[in-house]
């Protein structure tokens, strides 16, 4: 399914920003933030990867980034969105110095080689050209450097997906509606995320990319996926 035009996004996201986060744990079943946690954990498990600059692409109110935050001292850090809401709240509320920036990821402002790890959460199915903007990914990390991406995706199991198909074409839009009060903006949630490719899709247009050593974990039976490269054959990694 084609992405929806940047402007929907932008608008859905900029009307959702108050209630967002409240909402994602509840429709997620509060497993959204052990998602994130988990993710930078394995993200940052390996001793021989020692990252210095980070990015956050769609970072929206900076749950992601700040978990990666956390775990370690960075010595510069940036999360981008084009919401201008979402941006406010993520510098109202994730603490720390970084620069947060609005930008289309479709054209990043950023040199070659300029951050050592790009992260991502929840974005894939927003990207209009998703071939073109792993190359981007590719292009602004340093030799050795990693990329992350986090989704939403389909359980695999067919007794989960009994429960998950309705939750996710009934209750989960109406959830939303009636919470946010932006009926479009969860009824495209769902609808992308029922659309979506699979993680091994996303594997491959990752490899295709030039991404190396790509590998995947899942999440509560693949409700999330976290899709990212472990390259360990650089100057970011030691004996």
């Amino acid at each position: 399914m084609p992405a929806p035009s940047k402007d929907f996004i932008r608008k859905a996201f900029d009307s959702i920003t108050p209630r967002y986060d409240r909402l994602n744990q509840i429709l997620s079943f509060g497993m959204s933030e052990a998602w994130r946690k988990r993710s930078a954990e394995l993200v940052l498990g390996d001793p021989r990867f020692t990252p210095k600059t980070i990015l956050d692409l769609g970072c929206g109110t900076g749950k992601f980034l700040e978990c990666f935050l956390q775990k370690k001292s960075w010595e510069s850090a940036a999360g981008v969105d084009f919401s201008v809401a979402m941006l406010k709240k993520a510098r109202e509320t994730v603490p720390g110095k970084v620069l947060w920036l609005q930008e289309d990821f479709d054209a990043l402002p950023f040199l070659e080689g300029s951050f050592d790890l790009v992260v991502s959460a929840f974005t894939l199915r927003s990207v209009q050209r998703l071939s073109e903007f792993l190359a981007n990914v590719q292009r602004i990390l340093t030799p050795g450097g990693r990329a992350a991406f986090l989704d939403l995706t389909r359980p695999r199991n067919v007794w989960v997906r009994l429960f998950f198909y309705p939750y996710l074409k009934l209750i989960l839009p109406l959830l939303g509606w009636l919470v946010s009060g932006d009926r479009k903006a969860y009824g495209f949630l769902s609808d992308s995320v029922r659309r979506f490719q699979p993680p091994e899709e996303t594997m491959r247009l990752m490899q295709s990319a030039g991404y190396r050593d790509c590998t995947k974990k899942s999440f509560a039976f693949g409700a999330a996926t976290l899709n990212h490269r472990r390259e360990m054959t650089s100057n970011l990694t030691s004996s």
